[in-house]
């Protein structure tokens, strides 16, 4: 694109943003420089607008090295300073009402809300100072907690530990996404998703479907998950938090020992595995990630 072109294009796109029409007279830059300083007067009155745009874009990975380091000093940001990402999930397309009560909690310039899609928001923060692990999750509890009593929204919230600085946050995006996919899938009941405490569901969820289905041919034969009702499945979820406690278990599902011994049998019986036995505990923990996760694979094929 010519000088004279590319300079009426952006003269047209100022116009359009501001609705004055503005003229190039006396010029003591040269042709290079008039064109880079017109752009940043579009980005500058566009303001917050354009950087969550260029923070959706880093976050995507869809800048140069070269883009990154022109809009941070063009947004005036500190590479050196540490940050926090937070991804939050929408049951249904948010309404604007929730920016703003996002926007509430944070401070201005400091703190941005970049709108991914519809249903998810990452909220970025940067820090003063390095964050511990529990101050991350404690924040990722006030972005919940407040969408929830002031809004009347129930979002789920995923977060990675604190960046040190600037380059890390599309990393830790990508933490983030995976944290909220593992969550969804094996933590039901949960709303908040740290990446670095997800526990075996990580690692099954990187797992290729293949092996996933060799090991449960290896350990449980051709018995079927679909066999196992509600009422066992929550059984061994809740044996398995119990510490493998017979006598926790039975007062946190408030039966009788012999009841609970009873399903513990039937159990034994359908897949061969004595959950009892912390090894066969084991195998059937991760023969049920396993399974959660196979299907959701099929899901999505």
């Amino acid at each position: 694109m010519e000088y004279n072109e590319h300079v009426e294009k952006l003269l047209d796109e100022l116009e359009s943003d501001t609705g004055i029409r503005f003229s190039i007279d006396d010029n003591n830059n040269n042709q290079s420089e008039t064109i880079k300083k017109l752009s940043r007067l579009i980005h500058r009155f566009k303001g917050d607008e354009n950087r969550g745009f260029f923070f959706r874009q880093f976050l995507l990975g869809q800048l140069s090295r070269d883009e990154i380091s022109e809009k941070r000093l063009l947004y005036h940001m500190d590479q050196n300073q540490p940050w926090a990402v937070f991804l939050i999930a929408f049951a249904k397309p948010y309404e604007p009402y929730a920016l703003r009560v996002i926007s509430s909690l944070f401070a201005p310039g400091a703190d941005h809300t970049v709108e991914m899609d519809r249903t998810h928001l990452v909220v970025i923060r940067q820090l003063k100072t390095l964050a511990t692990d529990e101050e991350i999750k404690e924040m990722a509890e006030a972005i919940m907690g407040t969408l929830g009593t002031e809004a009347m929204l129930s979002v789920k919230v995923s977060y990675d530990r604190c960046c040190e600085d600037l380059s890390g946050l599309p990393l830790s995006y990508q933490h983030c996404n995976q944290a909220m996919e593992v969550g969804r899938l094996f933590m039901e009941g949960d709303n908040i998703f740290g990446y670095h405490e997800l526990g075996l569901g990580k690692l099954v969820f990187s797992l290729d479907p293949l092996v996933c289905r060799e090991y449960l041919e290896d350990h449980l034969g051709d018995f079927d998950f679909k066999e196992l009702d509600p009422e066992t499945r929550n059984t061994i979820r809740v044996f398995f938090d119990s510490g493998l406690s017979i006598a926790e278990t039975a007062r946190n599902l408030y039966v009788h020992r012999n009841t609970l011994v009873y399903r513990i049998d039937k159990l034994q019986k359908q897949t061969g595995l004595d959950i009892r036995r912390f090894e066969d505990a084991i195998t059937m923990n991760v023969a049920m990630l396993m399974d959660e996760y196979l299907k959701r694979y099929q899901e999505d094929e």
